[in-house]
């Protein structure tokens, strides 16, 4: 296999060379490959795969032990996204995946099933990665000494301060919050990278909600720059 860096990117590179519909048992040299890949890139691209179910949770193997989402019983899932939903949740904002549990999840493998294109045949898919790592060693200085030992507060309910219709019905009961660092250590690489999201993140511990929101908002916008992300 080989893995190249993503051209007109800062981050993410992409793993050629590699059939994982046909590659059946991954080699150990290969599931080396691809977690040093992973680390030192940030996020993987194989493209034109045709994969099974098993083969999806074979990949997500490689990374970590295949783990469910919250209230789900099997750790594959297939969503639906789509633009001016009426009820938007987690996957429709910036978010990383089962932060609202301890520990919080790892690599997440996204396959696409049906992506729609225009009448130009362009599509319309439109995933977005940031760099949080980068993002975190580009903190200005005032906004680093802001969140510098400070934890915030995640919530799967939250979704972005837009309640969800399970929670308000009563059929799914709310969770107590979870707390992580803003500035989380990658636990492989130990690099620093901003953790909060508005997906899942209630707030900042310790703050008033005003301030909370006010310093929220400042590291969304930070991280959300087009120099820390790849679309």
């Amino acid at each position: 296999l080989r893995v190249e860096p993503l051209p007109g990117a800062n981050f993410g590179a992409q793993v050629k060379d590699l059939d994982l519909g046909a590659a059946g048992e991954i080699s150990e040299e290969t599931r080396l490959s691809l977690q040093s890949a992973l680390w030192e890139h940030g996020f993987l691209l194989f493209r034109n795969q045709d994969l099974l179910e098993e083969d999806v949770i074979r990949l997500a193997a490689i990374f970590a032990q295949p783990a469910p989402a919250l209230g789900q019983e099997w750790p594959l899932a297939i969503y639906r996204v789509c633009d001016r939903d009426r009820f938007p949740r987690g996957q429709d904002f910036w978010h990383s995946d089962n932060s609202y549990v301890n520990p919080p999840g790892g690599p997440t493998v996204l396959y696409a099933l049906q992506v729609p294109v225009g009448t130009d045949g362009a599509p319309l898919g439109d995933t977005l990665f940031a760099d949080a790592v980068a993002a975190a060693a580009a903190l200005p200085p005032r906004l680093r000494a802001a969140v510098a030992g400070r934890n915030s507060r995640h919530n799967l309910a939250h979704n972005n301060g837009m309640p969800l219709p399970e929670f308000t019905s009563g059929d799914l009961q709310e969770a107590p919050d979870v707390l992580h660092p803003v500035l989380r250590q990658h636990p492989f690489t130990g690099q620093e990278a901003v953790f909060v999201s508005p997906a899942y993140v209630r707030a900042i511990e310790g703050l008033a909600p005003e301030e909370s929101d006010k310093l929220l908002a400042e590291l969304y916008e930070h991280c959300s720059q087009p120099r820390f992300c790849y679309r």
